[in-house]
Formats: C-alpha cells, structure tokens, sequence
C-alpha cells in the first residue's frame, strides 16, 4: 500500500521489474478514487527511478501537490504500465503492477482536550 500525503514530496517503493518485457521503460501511473472514480494519470521516466537495485525494488520521489493538488483525499486504486514513450493511453500496454494507495491531506488538525478533574473522597 502505497500512502502519499499532499503538499509533501515522498518516496514509494514498488517493484516493477519484477513483470517488465521492455529493457529501459517509462512507467505510466494511473490512479482512480474508489469512491468518486477520479482518475489521475502520469508517466515517470526510468531515469527518475533512483533505486540502487533496479532488479529488486524501484524507488521513485513524488510530489504529491504536482498531481494530486486538487484531487479528493481518500482510497485509490493504482496500476502501473510499462511503455517506451510518454503516453497516457494505457491501450495495448504491460501492466507491471497494481494496488492501492490512500491520499490524505495535512490540514487534519486534531486538538488536545485538557479538563479540571475533581474528585470527593467519602470519609
């Protein structure tokens, strides 16, 4: 499971190697809300993945607020596409892997409530 927050810049973890047929790819990223169905698309070139293992994990740095400005917070399905261009038409690709992902905000404010407790002890 994949957790990005906005206004932040993450790292995930996934292993696409794993399924590619392609040598050098570009991953196409596509994530729709499980709730809304809304859908976010984009491709990250194979040179943004900055894992020193490529055959055991991929490492790529996301920054949430460039593609999930505006998108609700939430649970999302995720696939991952191989392809030898920069595309978004996901027709006729590889799909190398899949998942879910949660998009929460940092505006979540959670308050510390402090009460005057008194007690009456019976003699």
């Amino acid at each position: 499971m994949i957790n990005l927050t906005k206004t932040a810049t993450q790292n995930i973890y996934l292993t696409l190697t794993e399924k590619q047929l392609l040598t050098a790819p570009n991953y196409l990223f596509r994530f729709i809300n499980r709730s809304s169905n809304e859908e976010v698309k984009f491709v990250l070139l194979n040179a943004t993945d900055t894992s020193l293992f490529k055959d055991r994990y991929n490492k790529f740095s996301i920054v949430t607020n460039t593609y999930f400005s505006n998108s609700v917070n939430g649970m999302y399905v995720y696939e991952v596409y191989e392809e030898a261009g920069t595309g978004t038409n996901i027709t006729g690709l590889n799909m190398v892997e899949s998942g879910i992902m949660m998009l929460d905000s940092t505006s979540n404010v959670f308050t510390n409530y402090t009460t005057t407790d008194t007690y009456k002890i019976r003699q």
